[in-house]
């Protein structure tokens, strides 16, 4: 859900880029074809950029796996601990919140374009149909400007002179042989996905401007008389804006389209402004199509279970009691995020190093009945640490090495506890993960 979002953020900022280039270098020059075939390339380009990712690979730094735990702080660490899946289930709420109105207005969007769509075809279904130039001519009742819908040319030809009829067939003619309505289409599309980006507004704004340029250009080269075909713009002038998905032989933008009639033609170097899309294209790449995958965290996602012992063995009155995550905690009776795994067992039941290594911490500073008590803490290979609280009695020594199944103490209730129980944890790369992913006991919960 998050990495969707990252990805409407990134595809929405490339498209910003992608649309103000546009605008600063582009827009006002003559080639309407290249205008439009960039605007389309922008809108797909900024699509692909945030999906199609280069990766690049951080090896891993040896870290140092340390539990931050004295006799003072210990419980303290447990409460911050708690806050810290608060405020991580706080950002999950946000995005889910974000993430459900994204979704109300992707449904609002797909429901306007269905009823534009709808609405072009009651029209079709409604009105008598003649066949000319190729054209499916609609003849409609309503005070609308001409407009084209792919072979459907809508128009009322109780408002439109015989004279106006030619231009206009001539000029949706063009927008039908060029597919303007596929323009269209893809670009309603994006405006599904991406409704919330206001540049997706303006390329359509502008893709439409390219249109109608372009047919406009078509009629005047085909040897249409320009002043003939002007005063055909300014007769239509009061006819009211068309359905989406359309091309409108008028529209509000009646007065550029007669500026560009007569604007001088743009030279050809002014091609070499297109070098500009170049750096736009290798920044957006750069910022948002190069994933970086740290091999410490990449490690620590795809968890495999190696030959971890667990550190008691089955028997009679062992049995797990609380697991990794939140939980009722049971003195404070308040939910808290539980960082280990807990493990009942009569006092003095033996307590075994998982794996091979090397103790680094043997707690002989502890206030009976707070924290965690008594606690070992052996630093492994493969990044990971492991820590025994609750005890009874210690028999290793910092610095010692111990191998796997050694004996290092028993079970006691050392710390703030309901009864005798080991209470364990582990950390890989330094943070705190799931004990139980690691190990495979023989002991019920």
């Amino acid at each position: 859900m998050s990495e969707f979002l990252q990805y409407l953020f990134e595809s929405s900022v490339c498209m910003a880029a992608f649309y103000l280039l546009y605008k600063v270098f582009l827009a006002r020059d003559t080639f309407v074809m290249r205008n439009r075939i960039y605007l389309l390339f922008s809108v797909l380009i900024s699509l692909l950029i945030p999906i199609f990712s280069f990766t690049t690979i951080q090896e891993p730094t040896a870290i140092v796996n340390q539990f931050a735990l004295d006799p003072v702080y210990e419980f303290t660490t447990d409460l911050a601990g708690g806050m810290k899946v608060v405020k991580e289930s706080f950002q999950i709420e946000s995005i889910s919140v974000l993430f459900l109105i994204y979704l109300l207005g992707v449904v609002f969007s797909f429901f306007r374009i269905s009823k534009h769509l709808i609405g072009i075809l009651k029209t079709i279904s409604a009105n008598e149909i003649e066949i000319k130039q190729n054209l499916k001519i609609v003849s409609v009742q309503e005070n609308t400007s001409p407009y084209s819908f792919f072979r459907y040319v809508f128009l009322n030809p109780r408002l439109t002179s015989e004279s106006d009829q030619k231009h206009i067939l001539l000029h949706e003619s063009v927008h039908v042989r060029q597919f303007h309505t596929m323009d269209l289409i893809f670009v309603e599309i994006a405006k599904v996905l991406m409704w919330f980006n206001p540049f997706i507004y303006f390329i359509q704004h502008s893709l439409i401007e390219m249109h109608e340029y372009l047919a406009d250009r078509a009629c005047i080269n085909s040897g249409t008389d320009r002043i003939e075909y002007q005063n055909a713009l300014v007769q239509n002038i009061e006819g009211r804006m068309n359905l989406a998905l359309t091309s409108a032989f008028n529209s509000s933008l009646t007065l550029k389209r007669i500026k560009m009639i007569k604007q001088i033609k743009s030279s050809y170097l002014s091609n070499l402004k297109l070098l500009a899309v170049i750096p736009v294209i290798c920044l957006s790449i750069l910022c948002f199509g190069f994933k970086d995958i740290n091999m410490e965290k990449s490690t620590h996602l795809s968890v495999t279970k190696p030959a971890y012992k667990f550190p008691i063995e089955a028997g009679k009155n062992v049995k797990i009691t609380s697991v990794y995550g939140k939980r009722m905690h049971p003195i404070l009776k308040k939910e808290k995020f539980h960082r280990g795994v807990d493990v009942a067992a009569p006092m003095g039941t033996p307590i075994y190093a998982v794996a091979d290594g090397v103790v680094k911490k043997v707690n002989s500073k502890f206030t009976k009945g707070k924290g965690y008590g008594r606690f070992i803490i052996i630093d492994h290979a493969d990044g990971i640490s492991s820590l025994y609280s609750q005890m009874a009695s210690y028999s290793v020594k910092e610095g010692e090495k111990v191998k796997k199944g050694d004996k290092i103490g028993t079970v006691g209730s050392s710390g703030i506890s309901t009864g005798p129980h080991l209470h364990f944890e582990f950390k890989k790369d330094g943070e705190y993960v799931d004990p139980m992913k690691y190990l495979s006991p023989q002991i019920v919960q």
